[in-house]
């Protein structure tokens, strides 16, 4: 699991314009069609050799030629486990730094002073991190879920369990009150201690939302016992119980974060509509967001999940048309086929400053119907 800490560590590493760094970005999943066959090797080739075409001067080439042979000869071994890898090379000093994520990830590329993180810093942002609480009354597991992973932190467990007596006998029945008394006793202490390891938890893992999981008397008591801070991030009760294993804990957050992202996505998708019908800055529909992208308008893309259009690049002025069209807008030079024509989009909006956003779900749907595609607006 990627942490702040280890991106913040990448971006303070000494910037060294004789000794540039390669920062790699590669979709690796093996559920899509073009990797099935490994195909993600050949693409990270390919966008290698476009990047070493950039490069000026036989001794920075050499320096490039050696970071990009070891990215290569380490995704040659990878077995993918997740859908994405970063990765950070500078042969010249030894560093080589990779992470595979569990989301989905643009393939890209940079040769600089210093790593590029922009992309992982994004996937902080459009990514929320939970924290998940599983307790009852005697015990308490804690977990952090984030960009797909589980992880499980310390437990806390009453140090003083009081079990009920099964039976009463005349020698029992007047001391029963006092078990029952010191076992909410123990309860409550032991709740208000599992309160208090959620609230360090917050603060080193920075968690955005907190799902709690177990009976419900000890969840209600916890929720009770949560300082304001933590309430107001509650997101919901989990059912599991508490042998649950981490896989179980994983797949129902994941639930839960699906449906946030899905009623997040819904929210931007009905702001851009609204805000493209009333003439303000943003636009919908694939020829208009083109247009804006050409004058360096466009600071957040949008685009339905499965939108796949082609297009077109000018040979001259590398403006970026629809598939109908037969010369440049431009500049009326020759046209030559774009046939991934968001990942070229994609490109250029990050080029400039800009975020790119893809929605599923009704989301999409709702999308689907003003063009399938569209952006907020700098001005």
């Amino acid at each position: 699991m990627i942490e702040r800490a280890e991106v913040q560590s990448l971006i303070n590493r000494a910037s060294s314009p004789s000794e540039p760094m390669l920062s790699v970005y590669l979709d690796v999943d093996s559920a899509r069609e073009l990797n099935r066959q490994r195909g993600f090797e050949a693409a990270l080739k390919n966008m290698l050799r476009a990047l070493e075409k950039q490069i000026g001067g036989d001794r920075e080439r050499k320096q490039f030629v050696a970071d990009a042979e070891r990215v290569q000869r380490f995704v040659a071994g990878l077995k993918p486990t997740a859908q994405g890898l970063v990765a950070f090379c500078r042969d010249a000093d030894g560093f080589f730094w990779h992470q595979q994520v569990r989301v989905p990830l643009r393939n890209d590329a940079h040769w600089a002073d210093v790593p590029y993180v922009r992309p992982l810093l994004e996937l902080f942002d459009d990514h929320e991190r939970y924290g998940v609480v599983l307790a009852d009354k005697t015990r308490a597991r804690l977990f952090t879920v984030f960009l797909g992973e589980v992880e499980e932190h310390t437990g806390a467990y009453s140090t003083a369990e009081v079990r009920h007596a099964k039976s009463i006998g005349k020698d029992r029945l007047h001391s029963q009150p006092g078990l029952d008394r010191r076992a909410e006793h123990h309860a409550l202490w032991h709740l208000k201690h599992v309160a208090e390891m959620t609230e360090r938890l917050a603060d080193q893992h920075r968690f955005d939302r907190l799902l709690l999981a177990g009976p419900v008397d000890a969840t209600s008591e916890l929720e009770r016992l949560l300082p304001k801070r933590l309430r107001s991030r509650l997101a919901g009760v989990l059912s599991l119980p508490m042998e649950a294993v981490p896989a179980q804990v994983l797949a129902a957050t994941l639930e839960v974060e699906q449906a946030a992202l899905q009623e997040e996505d819904l929210k931007l998708v009905k702001q851009l509509i609204a805000t493209a019908a009333k003439k303000t800055p943003a636009d919908t529909g694939l020829a208009a967001t083109l247009n804006a992208l050409q004058q360096n308008r466009v600071w957040r893309l949008v685009f339905a999940e499965g939108y796949a259009p082609r297009g077109s690049r000018c040979v001259n002025c590398a403006a970026l048309m629809p598939e109908d069209r037969r010369a440049c807008d431009y500049c009326r030079g020759a046209l030559q086929p774009a046939n991934d024509l968001i990942e070229s989009m994609a490109e250029r909006v990050v080029a400039i400053g800009g975020t790119v956003k893809q929605v599923r779900g009704p989301a999409a749907a709702m999308l689907k119907e003003a063009g399938q595609i569209g952006a907020f607006l700098r001005f």
